[in-house]
């Protein structure tokens, strides 16, 4: 299914003009430097192909003669490749592998373009006849710095002739007989298109783009021993042209200007539609939606996607339809998700969806409707992105401290609508009781946790006819806080002594932070300026106090979750009130 999906996202876009998707025999490689040649083969000059990225310069993507597998030896790719292949040097100089290399360069040459007769082609080949290895650095530093042109990929390029030679049409005619001769590859029943009778692929090509992968890519698909063979076949029912279809669709969602990935923890997730639909350009958008300010520099096209976009998640989120925002939207159209982590030399299939945009959509706004809380700050976002809910997870905030299976199973319940995973209470928790701070983030986790988890009703801001008592002891909690805050300068609050106790014990806290509390407000009304504050505070414990008894020796993770929001819609409360009547 999942090879089937990619071989026909291939195929779409080989048909969409512009879309730079690589036909069969070629391969999408990162360029940076062209060779310019004249017509008897000398070196006129070293053509920079990079592309300005911020401060730095990054290679070209460019469909080239396909790309060989190199996992051990040497073999050449055809009219492109490292220095060292088509200089016969490198960092560490003209060296005997060096040597070896570009003697590899030369033969493929030969043997591919025998009969070519066409200019630029034979440039190349006087090139190459009279190119000195041990002369490399000198010659190239003349146009460029050798440090930049040494560990880079080249390609040729004929003076005065637009286009690069591997593309010309006499070249790309054999190049494409070069690869349907003397094949020795066994025939058969391709798996992907049920064509009978063609040749399979041996080996397929590498993928590249996995955060935390080689750099020279991993398998989806491989075979190196006998423990994995099935049926009696020692490779995997792929035609070499669906291999090729479905390695280069993988690598285009994959590539670094790819606007159809995301990394989730330790995963990255591609996404595209079975026909092409606007939601490609957004799905990323809404795990990381963009903030909602309107910068001076933003143009006017951010502006507008961005607004888009928030108007979807807020369409999404209340249950309403998409399409009033983005009208050619197809809600029925089958959408595709892909989760890879990296698995040594192969890649592990993290996560596989397929099922139509609206279902899709639907969940996603589900996870957005549950994790709706009132903000605590204006400037915090209103749609949390994933990546700043998991960092309130981990030790110091930090991304890398995220637990990768946490990550995983978190875009898991989002995307399919399941459970949230059972680790993400007791971790938030564990956080909030390490670091004596309920967030918007964190309240946001525990809303959405005991709503989906556990059916429970929670409100989007505070409640005050809530008469459950887990939530009046945070709101409880919150006042005593409030009036300690305000009849005493302190750097220390009860909050940063008795939050976690307060929460898992209170029958052992409460008693004695009443007491506190009585004392507090004693000193607010000695003070003629606050002494209405004094009995502000007063009513609001009596207040909460009226609805329970007494107070429970334990409670349990789900009563302190509930706790902890009732203390963050008070104390949010409690600050706005205040705001208001100054």
């Amino acid at each position: 299914m999942i090879l089937h999906a990619l071989n026909g996202y291939y195929e779409r876009m080989l048909n969409t003009p512009d879309s730079g998707m690589p036909s069969f025999g070629t391969s999408l490689e990162n360029i940076s430097f062209a060779l310019v040649l004249g017509n008897d083969g000398t070196l006129r000059g070293v053509e920079d192909l990079r592309e300005p990225d911020g401060k730095k310069l990054r290679p070209r993507k460019m469909p080239v003669p396909a790309a060989v597998t190199r996992t051990s030896g040497v073999k050449a790719n055809f009219l492109w490749d490292k220095a060292s292949y088509l200089f016969g040097a490198d960092g560490d100089g003209p060296t005997a592998a060096n040597r070896q290399r570009f003697d590899a360069f030369r033969e493929l040459l030969q043997d591919v373009g025998k009969d070519i007769e066409d200019p630029g082609f034979q440039a190349v080949r006087q090139f190459i006849q009279g190119w000195e290895c041990a002369r490399s650095e000198k010659v190239i530093a003349r146009y460029q710095p050798w440090e930049d042109v040494y560990s880079a990929n080249l390609v040729f390029r004929l003076d005065g002739a637009p286009g690069y030679i591997h593309d010309r049409p006499p070249v790309q005619r054999e190049w494409y007989k070069y690869g349907q001769r003397d094949t020795d590859a066994p025939l058969g029943q391709c798996l992907i298109t049920g064509e009978q009778d063609v040749p399979l692929a041996r080996v397929h090509t590498p993928i590249k783009g996995v955060r935390g992968g080689q750099t020279s890519g991993g398998y989806i698909v491989s075979f190196n021993a006998s423990a994995f063979v099935s049926y009696d076949q020692d490779k995997a029912s792929v035609a070499e042209s669906s291999a090729f279809a479905y390695t280069t669709a993988l690598n285009s969602l994959l590539s670094n200007d790819s606007r159809q990935k995301i990394v989730i923890g330790d995963a990255t997730y591609v996404f595209w539609a079975a026909c092409s639909n606007p939601m490609e350009r957004f799905f990323a958008d809404l795990f990381d939606p963009p903030a909602e300010t309107a910068e001076v520099s933003a143009t006017q096209d951010d502006q507008q996607t961005t607004g888009a976009i928030r108007g979807l998640l807020k369409a999404i989120r209340e249950g309403r339809k998409v399409t009033d925002f983005l009208p050619d939207l197809e809600e029925d159209v089958q959408f595709y998700i892909l989760g890879l982590a990296p698995n040594a030399a192969r890649l592990s299939i993290r996560f596989w969806e397929a099922n139509s945009l609206g279902a899709l959509l639907e969940r996603v706004g589900k996870h957005y409707e549950q994790l709706n809380i009132v903000r605590q700050f204006d400037n915090e976002p209103e749609f949390p992105p994933l990546w700043r809910l998991l960092c309130q997870t981990a030790t110091l905030g930090k991304s890398e401290n995220v637990s990768p299976v946490l990550a995983g199973a978190m875009a898991r319940a989002i995307l399919t609508g399941s459970p949230y995973p059972q680790n993400l209470l007791p971790v938030v928790l564990e956080r909030i009781r390490a670091e004596h701070n309920v967030t918007y983030f964190r309240a946001a986790l525990l809303k959405a946790y005991l709503i989906r988890n556990k059916q429970k009703e929670v409100p989007v801001s505070l409640d005050p006819n809530r008469t459950d008592r887990p939530y009046l002891l945070g709101r409880l909690f919150a006042v005593l806080e409030k009036a300690q805050e305000e009849a005493i300068d302190a750097n220390i609050t009860i909050k940063d002594r008795y939050l976690a106790s307060a929460s898992a014990t209170p029958g052992q806290v409460f008693q004695m932070l009443i007491k506190g509390s009585a004392h507090h407000i004693s000193k607010l009304k000695r003070d003629v300026e606050k002494r209405g504050r004094a009995i502000y505070f007063e009513k609001m414990i009596q207040n909460i106090t009226d609805d329970f008894n007494d107070y429970p020796n334990t409670q349990l993770a789900e009563e302190q979750s509930l706790f902890m929001i009732g203390y963050y819609h008070q104390r949010k409360s409690l600050f706005t009130t205040k705001n208001q009547e100054a």
